[in-house]
Parts: structure tokens; C-alpha cells; sequence
């Protein structure tokens, strides 16, 4: 029995004619019957056109969506007109307007029902992220707007002038900044924009990925991304990055150029830059780390632009990197260039440690690398040593 049962729900019967479909189709209504789809519902009043099974799934697809994600721009309006004006008819009944108070207390409080009808209404048409596309065919059609040629629909890509195509509220998806481009037109159009650019090159990678962080903030925490505060945020960011991470870029050539500019001397005496003050990112969390360093070198031959340490310390730190490797890379440039020796002492505060995890922010880490003559002399050390600490 109960497989029957099964079985019938996945199909519907035409009254007309006893024969069972999944759905009863206008086209045979019209092949077999002669009648419209109206027509039939008019004879039938409580007949349905779609089996149970089939009825369950539409709603499971539409579930959730709005009008604009299940029919497109101009078609949700018209739904939506058509719909206002029903209730407007509706309401001057004055049975209707009892029946829809009765449902409100039903469901509860009728202020409480309507706000959530109006929070559930922001949040779906306060953006419509995922069918700008569909929005953007429908307006302009099928027409690229650049080259005033005719495509199919696959062939068409909708470029946004602001190039910010970002999934949500802080993506600006509206049809004034929206253009319907062929392929063809839309590779043109990005080289262009490329020359006349100043973005570098990973900047469009770096928005996207702080767009997800604040995404991700706010599904896990709620955080309102809509506010003005956050709207620039991605580009900030991209912007900070390119100052902050100077570094990574042609490292050994930057090195190579701080330390390629040197003067002929006699002297051998040791030559010491301390407090050089500079700010590096911690590779594990990427959160801030705040150096003080302290660089030694014996020159042999040559000596070295007053600068040249503070700027050599600075371009090293300016990348993710840890801080025990960070002081082996100066020493180690510095040996490079003909040195006796070299030492350097880094003192760091880490705000993975700070702000999270242990959470200790009087924390200060202390790391020394020491090449030549600071390493085989107790003495030379020493004296480092008794410089640094002064």
C-alpha cells in the first residue's frame, strides 16, 4: 500500500482524459483537449497541475530566493506590482482585512511578524549579488554596448565600470555601473585600463581576499560590512600592503643596491647603528611585530653610507618573515660585501603574542646572529655588546 501510495504522489491525473502526468502541460491541454491551462482551472477549480513530488522540489529551488534571484529584474517588479495591487483590492474587504489580523496573531505578535517580513525583505533586495547579470541582459539586451554588435547570451560578459565585482553588499551592482560587453570588447576594454592603471599587479587578489575576510566576519560574527567605514576597506588594505610588504619584491637586488654604494678606507674599527626602529609582519598570523635593531659590521677596506644599515634593516623586515631569519639575513649580506665581521641584536614585540593566544603584551623577544670576527672574538662580541646596551 504504501508503495503505491509512493507512487501516486509522483504523478497528477488530468480530469479531462484520467491520464497521469508528472505535470499537465498547456501543450496538451491544447493538442488533446483544445482548452487553455485557464480554461481547465476554470471547469477544475481544485485540480492541480503538478504531482506532489514535483510541487516539493519547485518550492525546495525557490525556497529562501527572491523574486529577482527566481525571475530576473523586470519580471519580480511586475510580480511585485501585480501583487500590491491585489492586496490593495483585498483590503477594502472588510472580511479580508479580519483574516489577515487573525493570521498575524496566529504567527504572533503582528508588529513582531511584520519586522521580520521587513528585515527577511532588506536582506534580500538590499544587494542582488548573484543576479546582476541576469539584471544587466535584461536592461540593455543582447547588444554590446561597445562595438553595437549583436551575441548570444553565453558570448557576453557584464563588466562593472568601477572594476569591483564583489559578492556582496560592498560590491556596487547596480545598472548605472553595469555594461554589457562581447568577449572580445571586454579583453580590449582591461588592457586599456591596464595602461592607464596605477593598481600593481596582485592589487585585484588582495581586495578579493580582504572582501572574504569581511564576509566571512560577517556570517560568523554579523559584522555590518554595509557601513561607510568598510566600503573602501579591500582597497585600503591593497594599498597598505604595497608599503608594508616593499621587501618581497627583487629582495636581493634591493640589497644589492643599499649596500652597492661603498667608500674606500683604512679604517677596521667597528661601526655600530642602534635603535633602528622598524615594523615587519609575523609569517603565522600576519599580525604587526615591532622591531628595535641594533647592527654591527668591521669594515675591511671600505666603509659603508651612515644609512645604509637602518635601510638595509628596514628593506629586510618589510616582508613575512620570523625574527630569528630576519637577523641571520642582515649579518649575512653584510659578510657578503667583504666584511670582518657582523652582529646584529633584534628586540621584538609580537602581537600574536600581544593581542592574542598567551596574550602577555609586556612580552619581548630577543634574537643575535654574529658572523667573523664577532663570532671567533670574545672580545669583539663583548664590545658589541657594551655599545648596544649603553
Amino acid at each position: 500500500m504504501e508503495k503505491n501510495k509512493k507512487v501516486e504522489s509522483e504523478y497528477v491525473e488530468c480530469k479531462l482524459c484520467n491520464k497521469k502526468f508528472k505535470r499537465i502541460s498547456n501543450t496538451h491541454l491544447k493538442k488533446v483537449h483544445n482548452i487553455t491551462c485557464k480554461e481547465y482551472k476554470k471547469q477544475f477549480p481544485d485540480a492541480k497541475f503538478d504531482s506532489e513530488q514535483l510541487a516539493r522540489k519547485k518550492g525546495s529551488s525557490t525556497r529562501g530566493k527572491s523574486y529577482e534571484e527566481q525571475f530576473g529584474f523586470l519580471k519580480a517588479k511586475k510580480i511585485k506590482e501585480k501583487h500590491s495591487k491585489k492586496t490593495i483590492e483585498q483590503m477594502k474587504d472588510p472580511e479580508q482585512r479580519n483574516i489577515r489580523r487573525t493570521r498575524n496573531k496566529q504567527n504572533g505578535n503582528g508588529n513582531k511578524g511584520r519586522e521580520k517580513m521587513m528585515v527577511s525583505k532588506k536582506s534580500t533586495d538590499s544587494y542582488n549579488s548573484n543576479n546582476y547579470r541576469k539584471n544587466a541582459l535584461e536592461y540593455y539586451g543582447h547588444t554590446c554596448q561597445r562595438c553595437g554588435k549583436d551575441f548570444p547570451e553565453k558570448k557576453l560578459v557584464v563588466h562593472h565600470k568601477d572594476c569591483n565585482n564583489y559578492q556582496s553588499e560592498l560590491g556596487n551592482h547596480e545598472l548605472d555601473n553595469l555594461m554589457v560587453l562581447c568577449r572580445s570588447c571586454h579583453t580590449k576594454l582591461h588592457n586599456e585600463l591596464r595602461k592607464t592603471s596605477t593598481r600593481y599587479v596582485g592589487q585585484y587578489d588582495i581586495e578579493k581576499g580582504m572582501h572574504i575576510i569581511l564576509k566571512g566576519l560577517r556570517k560568523e560574527f554579523g559584522l555590518k560590512i554595509k557601513d561607510q567605514h568598510f566600503m573602501d576597506t579591500p582597497k585600503r588594505v591593497a594599498r597598505a600592503y604595497m608599503e608594508i610588504f616593499e621587501g618581497i619584491k627583487d629582495t636581493e637586488k634591493q640589497v644589492e643596491n643599499i649596500l652597492g654604494t661603498a667608500f674606500e678606507s683604512d679604517m677596521d674599527e667597528m661601526i655600530v647603528a642602534t635603535n633602528i626602529h622598524v615594523f615587519s609582519m609575523c609569517p603565522h598570523h600576519f599580525l604587526p611585530v615591532e622591531y628595535f635593531i641594533s647592527v654591527a659590521y668591521i669594515p675591511k677596506g671600505f666603509v659603508l653610507g651612515l644609512s645604509k644599515l637602518s635601510r638595509l634593516a628596514e628593506i629586510l623586515a618589510k616582508r613575512p618573515v620570523i625574527q630569528e631569519q630576519l637577523g641571520v639575513e642582515i649579518t649575512d649580506a653584510l659578510m657578503k660585501i667583504g666584511s670582518a665581521g657582523a652582529a646584529v641584536r633584534i628586540s621584538g614585540q609580537h602581537f600574536c603574542m600581544r593581542m592574542r593566544g598567551v596574550n602577555k603584551p609586556e612580552a619581548t623577544v630577543i634574537t643575535t646572529s654574529v658572523r667573523g670576527a664577532f663570532k671567533t672574538s670574545q672580545a669583539t662580541r663583548n664590545e658589541f655588546l657594551h655599545h648596544i646596551s649603553k
